[in-house]
């Protein structure tokens, strides 16, 4: 327990998070923080003991040089925004210090986790699914892959891959990166998850990939898994599920979907249409700590088999931890790749009991609205051009003025990128499209309004022009 002094610190501590959410509300964002400067001003060295009054000084320094990505500025990643019910949550959780191996161990986390679990599954389409939250996106799917690798190579957690017949995945070209991860964590090699080419906008190309496992068969491979995409990384947009599906079960592969970014737009009415036939998938990876504004982390990964899990994750040498009177299959541990495992489920359940199924459907409608009045602001530019349709919160579009020459665009929106960070206090993030420079601006912050996104693209436009003067000079 801590000591008289430490509780008093701790308070004092607490106070300076309630002044440091009170100033967050002047949207600034970045503190332009350099390395040098950070190693030159601070002494982060361990090997010695320090008092309170150091460590607050280290505490100040954290919060003053962290980005604050609760401002309506912060465009840069797929997450933003202030969840207050994710911050007591977390506290909570850190104080409380719970692991949700057990039931025992975390008796209200395991039943809120149930819940939530059960609640997606069914928002998924899955009649009878199964779940376990995990730290993250790449780790979910990763968790698909082994799923899909034992039931194509039975028993395969055991005796290990030894076949000669070489076990091959497909993913779109636009997918994300944790794929090709999850293939060498799961012994398939890099070499073996192949990339499906895109059409025009960004989707999955069905013709593409039917004549690729049609290939990886007559080479005498053996196609197991493809990983679909619900909200791709750079773009936003949402493979064909229904047209994917209709191969993988012809084919007997497992059909895994990664709606990390987009699975949450199944909270509404208006928009879960991007995901008709996720009900016909094997697996769905889910990233509340993205669309729902819960803080970092907190994925899950939800099977139609409820049974699998369990069976993918069962090894001896466990009985000093589950005792085998777990009757009511309350002892989540059994179903996860972690052992210890902290509670992510208690900040999404607080934050979905506060808001209600309307409440985040609201929410998640006007982040739509948001992208599409940021669409209709880019249409009407003379010196700005959308990169591709926007699907959901994912608005890419390149500067491109006609006094500069297009050899240069790429160069000048990378440069209206950074004079933003400088100049107009907001950060976000740049990409490429079919090797064209974009600025990616995301809309995710629950608390975003018109007025912000007029001014983004005020500034956006105002630098850009600036820009253009300089260099056409």
């Amino acid at each position: 327990m801590p000591t008289s002094r430490e509780l008093e610190f701790i308070q004092r501590i607490h106070a300076k998070l309630l002044a440091y959410l009170n100033r967050s509300n002047d949207k600034m964002v970045h503190p332009m923080n350099r390395v040098e400067d950070l190693l030159s001003r601070f002494d982060l060295s361990i090997e010695g003991s320090s008092d309170l009054e150091e460590i607050e000084f280290f505490i100040d320094e954290y919060i003053d040089s962290s980005v604050n990505t609760s401002s309506p500025r912060f465009y840069n990643q797929l997450f933003s925004g202030f969840s207050t019910m994710g911050y007591l949550g977390e506290a909570i959780t850190g104080l409380t210090n719970n692991s949700m191996y057990t039931f025992e161990m975390s008796p209200m986390g395991t039943l809120m986790e149930r819940t939530l679990i059960e609640k997606m599954s069914q928002l998924i389409g899955y009649k009878d699914g199964f779940g376990t939250f995990v730290p993250g996106g790449s780790n979910a799917n990763l968790i698909a892959m082994l799923c899909a690798r034992e039931r194509a190579c039975p028993n395969s957690r055991n005796s290990g891959l030894f076949s000669n017949i070489p076990l091959i995945g497909f993913v779109s070209e636009e997918s994300h990166y944790s794929f090709l991860k999850a293939g060498y964590q799961a012994g398939i090699g890099i070499d073996n998850i192949r990339q499906v080419p895109c059409d025009g906008n960004g989707h999955m190309d069905i013709v593409k990939l039917e004549a690729m496992i049609e290939l990886s068969i007559q080479n005498g491979e053996k196609p197991f898994f493809v990983g679909a995409t619900a909200g791709t990384t750079v773009r936003g947009v949402f493979d064909p599920f229904e047209k994917i599906a209709s191969i993988c079960k012809e084919l007997g592969m497992w059909y895994h979907i990664d709606g990390s970014w987009g699975g949450s737009a199944l909270l509404s009415k208006k928009h879960r249409t991007l995901l008709r036939g996720s009900e016909l998938s094997d697996s769905f990876t889910w990233c509340a700590h993205k669309m729902m504004g819960i803080p970092l982390m907190c994925t899950s990964i939800i099977l139609k088999d409820k049974t699998l899990l369990k069976q993918v994750n069962s090894v001896p040498g466990t009985d000093y931890l589950f005792h085998g009177d777990d009757g009511e299959e309350l002892d989540l541990g059994l179903h996860s790749l972690q052992c210890g495992r902290r509670v992510d489920s208690l900040k999404l359940w607080l934050a979905w009991k506060y808001f209600g199924d309307d409440g985040y459907e609201d929410r998640i409608d006007n982040l739509f609205s948001m992208a599409q009045h940021a669409e209709l602001r880019i249409n009407q530019s003379k010196i700005l051009e959308l990169l591709s349709p926007v699907e959901s919160l994912n608005v890419c579009f390149r500067i491109q003025p006609p006094t500069v020459d297009e050899k240069k665009w790429n160069e000048l929106t990378i440069m209206v990128r950074d004079r933003l960070i400088m100049n107009a206090d907001t950060l976000v993030n740049h990409a490429s499209i079919n090797d064209k420079s974009c600025i990616r601006l995301i809309t995710v912050n629950f608390d975003l309004t018109l007025d912000d996104i007029d001014e983004f693209m005020k500034n956006v436009e105002e630098i850009a022009q600036e820009l253009a003067n300089e260099l056409s000079k």
